[in-house]
């Protein structure tokens, strides 16, 4: 854990509070954007006139940026520390916003996307170091109480607000909201704990090692997004992609063995509990978000939902996560996580068969019984998962964890909103096929251009055009249970995992750094 200077002296009672209103305030605004730009994805692609898959690499690389960032704080906090890093990463954030705000060309919209998801992911673990470096022990628990609160909080209930800014004031409200909040966030910090004028030790920077692993996550994630809108691995660019991401992940593996401060601790990988538990988090976090994405995007696109409706859907979620995230944090001390973990995989795997039973008929009340059930595993998911990869770790090196953890699950986030797109694409030609071409296609046209026909007097030719948006709504709504049917049976399957790992042990003196740290790898 970091220690006080004499640039970082304990600040007054109101100081904390004030510091800690401060940092809840930015860290909720950074997490609040991961989830409201979700339902706005339909509207962006309409205004900026591209197709929605492009805009869905607007969300994914957002959370690969922010992914990078976490493995990289640490570097700007030894070069600039971590005041004038935290004060400089909200600073972007505001500008990246008023891009977002100002432009109409896609190229740069994406660009800024991701210059807000990087500074957003240096905002979260620079303000945890603040909170632990300012305060004295006896006044921690109230920074890490309050910290915990913005941790939890804003995520889920950014689909609902998100969906009520698109249909009443625009999407571009979200970014003209961020950009006053950043930036009085910067001046408040700057008047609490202004720069520090000492100089901190500093480690050798592995540039060779930071370059592999951008250019393996980068292009990792650029095969799967073009793979939205190409024929997958018939695409030869695809393909060179996932080569060029597969030798720069040898490179950085073997760099990093060599070098005494790799950019990632990967020698973690070799305990048991975090080779565990960062696993299942990863592939946890893959299939979460990419559910997640696909079910507010398609509900708009496929089911002609507003975008109010459809993050009104996930409100269920919002509310009860937070009740059983509370209760996880105080009995994770006491329970056994890998119960936990597998209660949470479990019960994420009922909810997912719940959804893939979805029929046109369905009333929005009946949607809202899955998300709600949902939201109860949700508060229960991360912090066993953290908790497990850490478990035994303490001081610098818990900290390096946590960094490695959040690199995981931001990554998986990243990764999995265009990798489950793609297995829906190719589901939906798959029964777009059977559908046009079997009998099934010939008996439905019949019936429904027999009826079109006598009900509106339209031509031939346009009932048939209307049968065949039909029947490809029918192959997108089967595609989308089948995939969700595909992504309960994955929750079951790593819900076998936890038992792998050994007793968690909480290594850390102060429990509610242990607890904090924990939150920190939490979306």
């Amino acid at each position: 854990m970091p220690h006080p200077s004499a640039d970082d002296r304990p600040l007054s009672a109101a100081g904390v509070l004030w510091l800690n209103a401060a940092i809840g305030i930015g860290h909720f605004l950074v997490l609040f954007n991961t989830g409201a730009y979700l339902p706005m994805i339909p509207r962006v692609a309409g205004s900026l006139g591209v197709d929605p898959a492009f805009i869905d690499w607007t969300q994914s690389n957002f959370f690969l940026a922010m992914a990078l960032a976490f493995v990289t704080a640490s570097l700007w906090a030894a070069r600039l520390g971590e005041t004038q890093s935290l004060l400089c990463a909200f600073a972007l954030f505001a500008l990246a916003a008023l891009i977002c705000t100002a432009t109409h060309d896609y190229d740069v919209f994406l660009a800024a996307r991701m210059l807000q998801g990087y500074a957003g992911g240096l905002t979260i673990p620079l303000s945890l170091t603040l909170i632990l470096r300012h305060y004295t022990p006896n006044r921690r628990h109230i920074g890490l109480t309050l910290w915990g609160v913005a941790a939890i909080t804003p995520f889920t209930l950014g689909p609902a607000l998100g969906g009520w800014i698109t249909d009443n004031l625009g999407w571009r409200a979200l970014f003209w909201l961020d950009i006053p909040v950043a930036l009085l966030v910067t001046l408040w910090l700057y008047a609490l704990a202004p720069p520090a004028r000492t100089q901190r030790p500093q480690d050798p920077v592995d540039w060779l090692g930071l370059a592999a692993l951008v250019t393996a996550l980068l292009s990792l994630q650029s095969a799967l997004n073009v793979s939205e809108v190409t024929d997958w691995l018939r695409t030869p660019r695809v393909v060179h992609l996932l080569a060029l991401a597969a030798v720069a992940a040898i490179l950085f593996s073997v760099r990093s063995q060599q070098v005494r401060h790799p950019v990632v601790d990967v020698d973690l990988l070799k305990r048991r509990n975090f080779a565990v538990g960062g696993a299942v988090l990863f592939l946890t976090a893959f299939w979460f978000q990419g559910l997640l994405a696909l079910y507010v995007v398609q509900f708009q696109l496929l089911f002609g939902y507003s975008a109010w409706r459809a993050g009104l859907l996930l409100l269920p979620m919002a509310f009860f996560s937070k009740i059983t995230s509370v209760l996880t944090h105080r009995i994770l001390h006491r329970a056994d996580p890998r119960f936990l973990a597998t209660t949470a995989l479990l019960g994420f795997a009922a909810t997912s068969l719940w959804v893939s039973s979805y029929d046109r008929t369905a009333s929005f009340t009946a949607l809202l019984w899955p998300q709600a059930v949902t939201g109860v595993f949700l508060g229960l998911l991360f912090p066993p998962f953290a908790a497990i990869a850490l478990s035994g770790l303490q001081g610098t090196r818990e900290l390096r964890g946590a960094a490695f953890l959040n690199l995981l699950r931001a990554g998986g986030q990243a990764l999995g909103i265009p990798a489950i797109t793609v297995l829906w694409l190719r589901r939906r030609a798959l029964h777009l096929h059977f559908l046009g071409e079997g009998d099934v296609f010939t008996a439905i046209a019949r019936h429904r251009a027999a009826r079109t026909l006598a009900a509106h007097g339209l031509t031939p030719a346009r009932a048939r055009a209307e049968l065949a948006a039909s029947v490809a709504h029918h192959a997108g709504m089967l595609a989308f249970n089948e995939v969700f049917y595909i992504g309960g049976l994955a929750f079951a399957l790593l819900a076998f995992l936890p038992i792998f790992a050994c007793h968690t042990v909480f290594a850390e003196p102060d429990l509610r750094v242990d607890l904090a740290i924990v939150e920190l790898v939490e979306p």
